[in-house]
């Protein structure tokens, strides 16, 4: 999808975003960064807009593999453990991800950053949903309580944990607190 320029520009605005924060991503310290010259920037993204809506899309491309995992488990217990896990394993990889894409106040004052990230999160909620119902269905979730708030409770906690992981500057294992999430999540919602 990128360039590999492009993907070069996209991974140090991201390195940049986490390390300064986003009122330091300008094209001219994005252009230091790279050792490149802004005009030879402006070649490949025609402006930081251009470049953050890139980067949105470069976390979708990431997380991809997680969601394709979910139609290879077994039932929807398993299937919200693995979405769980499969994020939390990828942002572990690319620790920058939690600084930039979970911080929501990179984007808030870009009408378009705010439309593509609602997008990319009701995709996933949309996904997660549907997982749910379906284990409500198959009574393997409990259905006295709403699927939206099912959801509400499984990604607002794993986005809390990976909250607390960020800022306290990755002191613990995401993925083996991630396990006891999933264990914990299990424990609220199955059905008995």
């Amino acid at each position: 999808m990128f360039s590999e320029r492009q993907q070069q520009i996209v991974e140090t605005a991201i390195k940049l975003i986490a390390e300064k924060g986003i009122q330091n991503l300008t094209t001219k310290n994005l252009a230091k960064e790279i050792g490149i010259s802004e005009p030879a920037l402006y070649r490949h993204f025609s402006n930081k807009l251009e470049i953050l809506k890139a980067v949105i899309t470069h976390f979708q491309i990431k997380m991809k593999p997680a969601l394709e995992k979910l139609n290879k488990s077994v039932n929807s217990l398993n299937k919200i453990e693995s979405f769980i896990l499969e994020h939390l394993k990828i942002i572990s990889q690319n620790p920058d991800f939690a600084k930039v894409i979970f911080s929501e106040a990179n984007f808030q004052n870009e009408e378009n950053l705010i439309l593509k990230m609602n997008k990319m999160m009701n995709q996933s909620h949309k996904i997660l949903e549907t997982v749910v119902q379906s284990g409500q269905g198959k009574n393997e979730i409990r259905s006295d309580i709403s699927s939206l708030s099912m959801v509400r409770m499984i990604i607002g906690s794993m986005r809390l944990l990976v909250t607390q992981w960020s800022m306290s500057d990755m002191i613990f294992n995401l993925e083996t607190e991630g396990k006891q999430l999933c264990e914990d999540i299990n424990k609220l919602i199955v059905a008995k």
